[in-house]
This record gives C-alpha cells, structure tokens and sequence, in this order.
C-alpha cells in the first residue's frame, strides 16, 4: 500500500510541476513587443480589381493598428495619389479615422482596426476595350515607441573600491522592454564614465516599411518638399527616468529631451549619462515620439462601357 501511496505521490507532483511549467512561458516584460504599427489595405471589393466605366465604385482602405499606442480619433490621415484625381472624380483631401483605434494590450489583444471612406470613382475620360491603373493610398499617423529596460547605476570609484555589484556589461534590452512599433530601440548598453558617471548607449532603428518624421508637424505639411525634406527621419526622445539623464543631442546643450536623425540606413545611437553614487538598479524609461507614413497599392482593370 505504501508503495501505491508514493507512487500516486510522484504522479501528482509531476502533473502539478508540469503545469507550472506551461504556464510559465508568456512575456514577463512590460511591453508584447514588435516592429509594426499601423498598416494600410485597400477594402475587398472597395474597388474590386475590375470594373465598367461609368459604374459608382466604392473606395476604401483598412487600418489596422498592430502596434501599442491608441491612434485618437482624426490622427490617422489617408489619401489616394499617383494618379488624376479629376479623371477619377475624386477629391485631393485626406480622410481620416472617425474613432479611436485601439493599439495590442491587455483589453485589445489584436488591436483596433477601422475602414476609411476616400469617396466613389466615377471614371471620366474616354476608353477604348480597357485602360489599367495603379492606385496607391498614403497613410500618415503619429505614433510612439515606449521602453522600460533594468540598467545598473555604478561609477568607476564603487567599482574599483567594492567591485562590480550591478552589472554593467551586457546588453541591457530584453524582450518585452520595447512597445510594438515601426521605430524600435534595438540595443542600450552602458559604461562607466569618469568617477562618478554612467553612460547609456541608445541604438534606434526604422524596423518598420514606412518612413518616418518630426512629430511637430502635421500629415498634411509633409506633401510640401521643404517640410519633408527637413523633418524626415527625426524623432523626439525623452528619458522619463532615470532622473537627471542627460543626453548629447546635436542641437543645444544636453538634455534629457531632444531630436535625432536616423541615418540613411535608418540607425541612430544617442549617447546619454548621470552622475551616480551608490550602486542602483533603475528603469531606462524612454519616449519616442514621431509622424510615421506607409503606403499601399491595388492595380485596377478598367473596361469600356458598351451601353
């Protein structure tokens, strides 16, 4: 019997360590991680890949928000271009969201998605059998890249005096640090610098399909070459904490807010510090800020009426 008893014993532990062990494997960080943001469709059908001239057809795209950040009502802005807009009786305008668009979280696992209405193609101009076309829609919405990573606080004289207490070496982004998001922090890294300092070393990277540009403007000032031109691929960082982090942005004396600019290949590294006394693990607690654009496109049959 007692045999059976420990037997029975042994099951049960291996059931219940076995169950520990499978529900022990989601995302311990803050954040459920990623590289998108929101994405850009044309709708099935909205219009379909053929149609007759002088039929009303529907146009419309989806939006998808698969990133972490709440895209507000009328942020996200689309309109159609490439093409004529008179000869398809369309207007140059852009639409927006008429509601919020949920980003991934805990009450909105997949996101919010919404469609935008961008009016009705009546197609104007002569055809003779069928003509093709390329229509392209350009999304342009304001987005955020959040990070919560463990960084240790040491300088060089508690280093050398007690020995290393916090580690410094290492890269200090694990998964779950960064929010879902075309910008991505990809790597922080630190060292001491002189006595009583510790230095972070922030790579940024556009891991996204779109491009990006300073948050201070507006979707519509983008369409203007000299607006796009100076404000393309800058993006506002703010260190919420640690405090006193201050930053070597290339503009104005450091500080612990300002603007980088990606290179061509879409990486940036900002070099931040603070003085430090005794040995801490904080949270890097960062904010990017950015206007982000992506575009889609649908090939279109158009025939001629017979009527």
């Amino acid at each position: 019997m007692k045999k059976y008893l420990v037997l029975a014993f042994l099951i049960t532990l291996i059931i219940i360590s076995g169950c520990k062990k499978n529900t022990d494997t989601g995302n311990k960080g803050t954040f459920k991680g990623g590289t998108e943001g929101v994405s850009v469709s044309f709708v099935n059908l909205a219009p379909p890949s053929s149609f007759t001239q002088g039929d009303s057809v529907k146009l419309k795209v989806l939006l998808k928000n698969k990133g972490e950040t709440l895209v507000q009502t009328g942020n996200a802005k689309v309109r159609i271009f490439g093409i004529n807009l008179d000869n398809f009786g369309l207007q140059n305008v852009y639409k927006s969201n008429l509601g919020p668009i949920q980003g991934q979280g805990e009450l909105t696992a997949t996101g919010g998605e919404q469609e935008v209405e961008l009016g009705t193609i009546n197609y104007k101009l002569p055809i003779i059998n069928q003509d093709s076309y390329t229509l392209r829609a350009r999304l342009c919405y304001p987005y955020q890249t959040l990070v919560k990573a463990d960084v240790c606080s040491q300088s060089l004289i508690t280093q050398e005096s007690k020995g290393e207490i916090c580690a410094l070496a290492g890269e200090k982004i694990k998964s779950g640090d960064v929010s879902s998001a075309p910008i991505q922090v990809t790597s922080v890294t630190e060292q001491t610098r002189s006595n009583d300092q510790v230095r972070f070393d922030i790579k940024i990277e556009n891991k996204g399909k779109g491009q990006v540009f300073l948050i201070d403007n507006k979707c519509e000032d983008l369409d203007k070459d000299e607006v796009r031109f100076e404000s393309k691929n800058k993006i506002k960082i703010t260190v919420r904490g640690p405090i006193n982090v201050k930053c070597a942005f290339r503009s104005g004396d450091p500080s612990s807010s300002g603007i980088i600019t990606l290179d061509d290949t879409g990486i940036s590294t900002l070099s931040c510090w603070k003085n430090v006394e005794e040995p801490i693990v904080e949270k890097l607690d960062l904010q990017l800020d950015y206007l982000y654009r992506e575009e889609t496109s649908k090939d279109i049959l158009i025939y001629q009426s017979r009527r």
